[in-house]
């Protein structure tokens, strides 16, 4: 299967209710982790939950160097947290680009 690039960007962003939803930071995976191999073998991340790294741009700075910190992890200065993360895949004729928001009601906080 070709791919245009190797990785997926997650991009992490808090909630307000009064302002603007602000970009807090991001983490990336691997595609080779997720998708399966040539021999159809499941890649290792396939269905399981894993616990993933949230990096961006120390707090109270602003700047362009804050955003590319932000968006991309590799190059970021401060952990901000981490989530809980199940990757699946699934082969597709013509994949689409989806944002979904976490609902309230989804979130298990216990």
């Amino acid at each position: 299967m070709p791919l245009i690039g190797g990785r997926v960007v997650f991009k992490i962003f808090d909630h307000n209710t009064a302002l603007a939803d602000e970009l807090i930071g991001s983490i990336h995976m691997e595609l080779k982790k997720i998708l399966p191999d040539a021999n159809g073998k499941k890649g290792g991340l396939e269905g399981v939950w894993d616990w993933k790294q949230i990096y961006g741009s120390p707090l109270d700075v602003s700047g362009k160097m804050t955003d590319k910190m932000n968006l991309n992890p590799e190059i970021a200065s401060f952990w901000k947290g981490r989530i809980l993360m199940r990757t699946t895949c699934e082969e597709t004729e013509k994949p689409l680009l989806k944002v979904k928001p976490i609902a309230d009601d989804e979130v298990d906080l216990a």
